[in-house]
């Protein structure tokens, strides 16, 4: 195999790829990009066996060779080092040639490097077929989704069903649900499929929402597995098994208090107060009432703050709440609009953050005991 390759084209297929490649893996193939030469152009595949990802460069591409003076063939090359060494070079085009199946030669018109390789049949062979229920998103619907929706799953791997954003559809309308047992977040929307269900690891979700740029994306739903398909790139993700929580018992139905602010100018005020607050818990009290709201913080050792809210709306009588700020600074700002309604059924129960201009964006929150 050897090829005459656009660095620039080269280097960003390989960042690609290199999303699904760990620093550690039990497996020593896993390590490595999988390279395929043909007449269609160079296809790299990288995984850590549970998210692969597949892309493909063309050989021309608007009219431009991309590739040239190539002959097929595939191998399997240090991501590590390859990766690398396509970034630090600075011409224009690079040349790969692969001698005797063991030794990578990568060159440009000054420098020179020799990287040993591994048989292509050595890759452990994985499931890259295509099926399943088909869901289509335009790239920009489908980033909102996951900024609505990610951020609320657990980064902890104790409960690792906590660690998906659980999706699924009656064929007509779907929801994308992620919770970390503290918060909640939903988002809601129309689809024309059939029905699905699946518990979507938040990393796959996010290392797509990241590459697609401006290409539609199409979801392949199977039991077992997501294929996610946009431009010339396939990502696979395996499913996480278990039953996703029964969100809707942690919703209340009637929320007695309710406040509208503007997003942006309640999360700095909270951010200015909880800067007294305990570092590790940044909590803050919410005080309604019909003659002000007002946000404050207190700590024995540090001392206490407070500031009233100056542009709000608010129907209900007097009422407390504390809350942990970063939980509230997230929903808000999931919410991607410039006012947003915040209600309450009581001190104790979970409160709901909206945006007042969609309402199939739902955030639900966690309240905290104060002692003062």
């Amino acid at each position: 195999m050897k090829f005459s390759i656009d660095r620039s084209k080269f280097y960003k297929l390989l960042t690609t790829v290199n999303v699904a490649i760990g620093p550690k893996s039990p497996t020593p193939a896993f390590l490595n990009f999988k390279l395929e030469m043909n007449d269609l152009g160079l296809t790299v595949l990288g995984s850590d066996n549970d998210l692969t990802i597949k892309s493909t460069l063309p050989i021309i591409e608007n009219d431009k060779v991309l590739i040239s003076d190539y002959e097929c063939g595939s191998t399997l090359i240090s991501a590590k080092y390859l990766l690398e060494i396509i970034r630090r070079l600075d011409s224009d085009v690079v040349e790969l040639d692969i001698i005797d199946d063991v030794i990578v030669q990568i060159s440009d018109n000054k420098s020179h490097f020799q990287l040993n390789s591994m048989k292509a049949e050595e890759y452990p062979d994985l499931d890259l077929s295509i099926s399943g229920v088909k869901v289509g998103f335009k790239a920009e619907d489908y980033k909102k989704i996951v900024v609505q929706t990610a951020f609320a799953a657990s980064t902890k791997e104790v409960r690792p069903i906590l660690t998906a954003v659980n999706a699924k559809s009656d064929g007509k309308k779907a929801e994308f649900v992620a919770t970390d047992s503290y918060r909640l977040a939903k988002k809601s929307f129309e689809v024309s499929s059939n029905p699905f269900e699946a518990n979507i690891p938040v990393k796959a979700l996010t290392e797509v929402s990241k590459l697609i740029e401006n290409d539609d994306v199409t979801l392949n739903i199977t039991s077992n597995k997501v294929v996610f398909q946009f431009g010339n790139t396939v990502v696979y993700s395996r499913l996480i098994n278990g039953d996703f929580p029964k969100t809707s018992r942690m919703i209340p139905n009637n929320y007695p208090f309710v406040l509208k602010v503007n997003g942006s100018k309640f999360i700095d005020a909270m951010q200015r107060v909880s800067l007294l607050a305990v570092e590790r818990e940044k909590i803050v009290k919410l005080s309604l009432s019909d003659n002000g709201v007002e946000v404050s913080s207190k700590s024995e050792q540090i001392g206490s703050a407070n500031e009233k809210i100056e542009l709000y709306q608010y129907e209900g009588g007097r009422f407390d709440i504390s809350f942990n700020v970063d939980y509230v600074s997230d929903a808000i700002k999931a919410a991607q609009s410039e006012d947003v309604i915040l209600s309450f059924a009581g001190e104790m129960n979970a409160f709901r953050v909206t945006s007042s201009e969609d309402e199939s964006i739902v955030q639900i929150i966690t309240p905290v005991r104060s002692y003062y």
